[in-house]
């Protein structure tokens, strides 16, 4: 279960990689050294007690550390005392919207905790924040996991109950290594990174919040990713351990009569949506959800979305440039209200976290209850097709 987020702060919180490197690459000239701004990303993540040791050694310096380090501070200070680190949009609301959620939080960075605490107390972050940490306080820096085991100590979490958000190779590396679901931010000014140790990458804090990253998490731990709730509804992932109440109610005759993949035994089932799972919900970020009563946990439907071009006999009828909204019902609960309530969240969902502009419904014109509802939600015919034999009305509903 997640319980924390840990955030790196430079470049994930701050946008300072930049002025590091300009930092960097000034205070080595003190030492006729000439460094190249891609040597010193290179290093991102690190501390920079670390890059100065490897610089050090490898360019064969006579200086100390003490010397090169108290270089690289001095030219930092100038920098932003004439500058000033920019904060990365939206940090500040997602760390607000996790904290009224209820997640703990920390910084773990490579960065002194003097800095650390600077910067949340500028950019107000303080409130939201249960511990910082800082690469100082452990005797490896990133890529070893010890900053990131130490936050998790601290918080009181297991490793395994943390999502990490950060920037650089070295830090999701650490991550790794520490047994932490990992969110890469790609930030073009942190240098070309491999984020490829990520779980996931995001471009913009704008795009995240609570919801998304427990999505992450529990794809990542192989778990069915709740999508949402409703008053009376949770609309989740199905799992194999959902299959056998499904196939309940798909080989219900009225159901059976509108869905194709009804005549699927259950071990068919099993064979299919083992697949199912890596290529629609974990590789298109949708497919057909699960429908489940809020009070008894029983699956009583499926409602979600689907790409529906290849299940669509006249191509030529009609060009489909969006998903499809699908969903069926147990007979027991039809006539509720449900139906409604589920297709309207998953509208909801398509528009606030796909970002689509608009979907569509592909209904047998003899399903009078179907046709009913895509009226009442909005819903307008836009064509026709045939899908297995049966005559179809294509409907489109307008999201933003």
């Amino acid at each position: 279960m997640l319980k924390a987020v840990i955030f790196d702060m430079d470049g994930v919180i701050i946008d300072s990689e930049p002025l590091h490197a300009r930092a960097a690459v000034i205070a080595m000239k003190n030492f006729g050294l000439e460094l190249t701004l891609d040597y010193c990303y290179s290093f991102i993540g690190s501390t920079a007690k670390h890059m100065l040791e490897v610089t050090k050694d490898r360019y064969h310096l006579n200086a100390t550390i003490e010397e090169l380090m108290e270089a690289n501070v001095a030219a930092k200070r100038h920098l932003v005392e004439a500058e000033g680190y920019p904060p990365i949009p939206y940090v500040y609301e997602l760390m607000a919207n996790l904290h009224d959620n209820g997640y703990l939080l920390a910084i773990a960075s490579s960065s002194p905790y003097e800095d650390i605490m600077a910067t949340a107390t500028r950019l107000k972050l303080l409130p939201f924040l249960n511990r910082i940490v800082s690469g100082m306080q452990v005797q490896h820096p990133k890529p070893a996991p010890d900053v990131f085991l130490l936050a998790a100590e601290e918080l009181g979490v297991s490793p395994d109950e943390c999502v990490v958000i950060e920037d650089s190779c070295n830090g999701l590396l650490a991550a790794r290594a520490a047994g932490m679901t990992r969110v890469a931010f790609f930030n073009p000014h942190s240098g070309a990174q491999d984020l490829s140790a990520a779980d996931y990458v995001v471009e913009g804090f704008d795009e995240v919040d609570s919801s998304v990253l427990r999505y992450i998490y529990q794809h990542a731990h192989g778990e069915s990713a709740l999508i949402a709730e409703t008053s009376s509804l949770i609309i989740r992932e199905l799992s194999n351990r959902d299959l056998p109440a499904l196939v309940r109610i798909l080989q219900t005759p009225s159901v059976a009569k509108y869905v194709p993949d009804s005549k699927r035994t259950l071990a068919e089932w099993e064979s299919f949506h083992s697949a199912y799972i890596s290529n629609a919900y974990h590789f298109r970020g949708y497919g057909l959800w699960g429908v489940f009563d809020k009070n008894t946990g029983a699956l009583i439907g499926r409602c979600g979305l689907e790409d529906c071009t290849d299940y669509t006999e006249d191509k030529d009828a009609f060009s489909f440039d969006a998903p499809e909204i699908g969903y069926l019902f147990d007979e027991a609960f039809r006539g509720r209200g449900y139906a409604t309530q589920a297709v309207a969240t998953v509208c909801e969902y398509a528009k606030n976290r796909l970002g689509l502009q608009h979907v569509y419904a592909v209904i047998a014109e003899d399903n009078i209850r179907s046709l009913k509802l895509a009226i009442r939600i909005g819903m307008e015919p836009c064509g026709v097709c045939k899908r297995d034999g049966q005559a179809c009305v294509i409907y489109k509903k307008q999201l933003n």
